[in-house]
């Protein structure tokens, strides 16, 4: 499992650290955490921020939301509980978060992290640029096959000046 060391070199939020925190303890000794005995209650602050995606039938047919916050939700407008997140992610970075990022985490097992300014196409009110950074861990019930991403992301306001970063750990 990652060390905490690493993505404090990255991230100054707490609350992210914190997320991470919680996810790393929650491995063990383990290389992964197994989603299913994590009990998100136990960082219920944290949990409108946070989404899972289901990787049971690998990544070919997109990415699954397995659980999403609320915070998560407004920013798509909707509950994207149960639906794919190609076929609802508008930003300009779509191909390299989904596929350089997201996917690689399945993929290559390793953690994901992005800290972007992105411009959104919103349903109701045309155009926002968002400052975001977030997190996703790989996760496994038997620590060799990975069955989810657990992940936590922060959406600001747009004046934070940032170099795009798309990067695993």
């Amino acid at each position: 499992m990652i060390d905490i060391q690493e993505i404090k070199q990255l991230s100054s939020n707490p609350k992210l650290i914190e997320f991470a925190e919680f996810v790393i303890s929650e491995a063990g000794d383990r290389n992964f955490p197994d989603y299913k005995k994590i009990d998100l209650m136990e960082i219920a602050r944290l949990v409108s921020n946070i989404w899972v995606y289901d990787f049971r039938d690998g990544v070919s047919d997109g990415l699954l939301f397995h659980f999403s916050g609320t915070n998560v939700d407004e920013q798509y407008q909707m509950n994207v509980t149960g639906r794919r997140l190609e076929d609802l992610y508008n930003g300009e970075d779509k191909e390299e978060l989904i596929k350089g990022n997201y996917h690689q985490v399945y993929l290559q097992k390793r953690v994901g992290y992005t800290r972007r300014n992105v411009a959104y196409k919103l349903l109701k009110s045309g155009e926002r640029i968002t400052h975001v950074e977030n997190i996703m861990f790989p996760c496994s019930a038997d620590d060799e096959n990975i069955d989810f991403g657990l992940g936590y992301v922060e959406y600001g306001f747009s004046g934070v000046s940032v170099v795009n970063t798309y990067m695993l750990l």
